[in-house]
């Protein structure tokens, strides 16, 4: 290119690259937001972990395939319209599921069969239209950056993740802990709530509530005058009380649920442990009075959680179509002549050809499935700690909605840097075989993870959120690295198509982060959650580490 044409595919790359971070962000405030709903949904609707982790594999594997499909079409497709019409279904996906409620005349209580299907419905059809989200841009990245620059600026682009997450988090942090209306003055309501509480997450209250309790074995809840009358059955450790069952009753009363409500007007920071002490009431009924006053006072909030978002969504579509294009070609300027393929000439772009193009450099490709297996195992830690870090730390580290919004945000924002980093350590360390760094951020991974299982349960925030954020920093490193090994290694006619079938290995993780992690929190707490993910870090590491010799990118074949 002479210098002209050069500075002018300068400015239309940066254009490409900036309005497509900003379109991928948005999508994510449409996507991620059912999981800063959950704990509202549940309250309301008595939705249990298992369900919600059933919901998180079922649409979680539904976006893998959706992704895979348009993987295979946006290599064929204006990656313009395809962007922009996908956002803007989700975005109408996500306002109307927070409807579901009321056009279904459902209140507060047990949910009934047909919102949860309606809510199953809405959530399948949002991750349908998602698929339109990466692909497109996989296919504007390669067709506009040259393979040598491809994993420092995508990983520039990557950031739009972490920058849509870290952002939908504050947002949703600051809708579930100001929004929504207080029905804590309805007895009615309130008990409704309690029960759905009590039957879903008591079990895990009265676990972490001593570290000598081996098993809890049940919780049976009956109705008084003025409540609920809670048993729960437990037996200890065999070094304590000779492993003795204990029976423990628990008052939920009216006038408790007030005592506690009347303390946190006092100090809306206290712990359980302060409003037990406060109260007069055991730890863990405390804790559990803490979230149901919470929930009582912010009833309805979740939905400003899809409302909101999905406005914004709208808003972005629009700006998707009026500012993005597609190739080079299409406003006027060449090809990039470091990423020609054997099918760029206009003689060698029929129908055959392309398929035994992308036969070659994807499905015949063993680097394409080593990457695909390796994204398995990244996405389970990633998404463990994306769909479940709200609840995991409301739920068994005592912080307040806002500050677990504000929590899982700086494990983004780390996330970010992390990405930065490992794109410039790939490109200028080891000269673009981004796999390389991957096997490094696993390692980095799997130690962070470990380090924030071993913390005790009495220790600092500060402390929590920092090793939660080192753990960010280096797992959102192969997140963004393993798009760019597959997009080089099968190069820009099939980056998408490529990038499509590893995006389906990384969602058949939620059957391990979404349903197995559900399964585990209900039947064995948290603690058994963070040594699954920590053992996922470490085959993930190995996996890495089978490639190490392979080449950069598929330009020379």
């Amino acid at each position: 290119m002479d210098s002209k044409t050069s500075r002018t595919f300068g400015l239309w790359q940066w254009r490409i690259i900036i309005t497509t971070m900003l379109g991928y962000a948005l999508f994510y405030f449409v996507r991620k937001n059912f999981s800063f709903a959950m704990p509202g949904i549940a309250a309301e609707y008595g939705i249990s972990n298992t369900s919600f982790g059933a919901i998180l594999a079922i649409v979680g594997l539904i976006y893998g395939f959706s992704r895979f499909l348009n993987g295979v079409l946006a290599d064929r497709m204006n990656a313009r319209y395809h962007m922009s019409a996908g956002l803007l279904l989700c975005a109408l996906a996500s306002i109307a599921f927070g409807f579901a409620p009321a056009l279904l005349g459902v209140s507060i209580g047990v949910a009934p069969y047909a919102l949860v299907v309606v809510f199953a419905v809405l959530l399948v059809l949002n991750n349908i239209f998602q698929g339109s989200g990466f692909p497109p841009c996989t296919r504007l990245l390669t067709h506009w950056v040259p393979p040598h620059e491809l994993a420092t600026k995508m990983s520039i682009w990557n950031t739009s993740h972490s920058i849509g997450a870290s952002i939908l988090a504050i947002l949703c942090g600051f809708i579930m802990g100001t929004m929504g209306v207080n029905v804590s003055n309805d007895s009615s309501a309130v008990e409704k709530i309690t029960y759905n509480y009590v039957s879903k997450n008591f079990k895990d209250d009265v676990k972490k509530s001593s570290n000598h309790i081996a098993k809890v074995n049940g919780i049976e809840i009956m109705p008084s005058e003025q409540g609920y009358t809670v048993y729960a059955d437990y037996t200890y450790k065999p070094n304590y009380e000779g492993g003795a069952t204990v029976r423990e009753q628990f008052d939920f009363s009216h006038a408790n649920f007030l005592a506690v409500q009347q303390a946190l007007q006092t100090d809306k920071e206290m712990s359980a442990e302060q409003i037990a002490a406060a109260c007069d009431i055991p730890q863990p009924q405390a804790k559990a009075l803490q979230s149901i006053v919470a929930r009582s006072e912010h009833t309805g909030a979740w939905q400003w959680c899809f409302w909101i978002p999905g406005i914004i969504a709208l808003l972005g579509a629009l700006g998707l179509y009026v500012f993005l294009r597609d190739t080079p070609k299409s406003v006027g300027l060449p090809e990039l002549e470091t990423a020609k393929t054997a099918i760029d000439d206009v003689e060698h772009t029929d129908a055959a050809s392309r398929r035994a193009y992308i036969n070659k450099m994807v499905y015949k490709n063993p680097v394409i499935w080593i990457l695909a297996i390796a994204n398995f195992f990244v996405y389970v830690v990633r998404f463990s700690v994306l769909d479940w870090g709200p609840k995991f730390l409301v739920e068994a580290r005592d912080m307040s909605y806002a500050y677990a919004g504000g929590t899982v945000a700086i494990f983004e924002i780390f996330g970010i840097v992390g990405m930065l980093v490992a794109g410039w350590a790939t490109d200028k360390l080891f000269a673009g075989r981004a796999h390389r760094t991957c096997l490094m951020c696993m390692v980095g991974t799997a130690l962070f993870m470990t380090i924030f299982y071993l913390l005790p349960n009495d220790v600092h925030p500060m402390v929590l959120i920092c090793v939660l954020a080192m753990a960010g920093f280096f797992i959102y490193g192969p997140q963004a690295l393993i798009g760019i090994a597959a997009a080089n290694q099968a190069t820009k006619k099939a980056a998408a198509t490529a990038n499509g079938l590893v995006g389906i290995f990384g969602y058949l993780s939620v059957f391990v982060s979404g349903l197995g992690v559900g399964i585990l929190v209900d039947h064995f707490g948290w603690n058994y959650v963070f040594l699954g993910m920590i053992a996922m870090a470490v085959v993930g590491a190995v996996v890495f580490l089978t490639m190490w010799n392979a080449r950069r990118d598929g330009y020379a074949e």
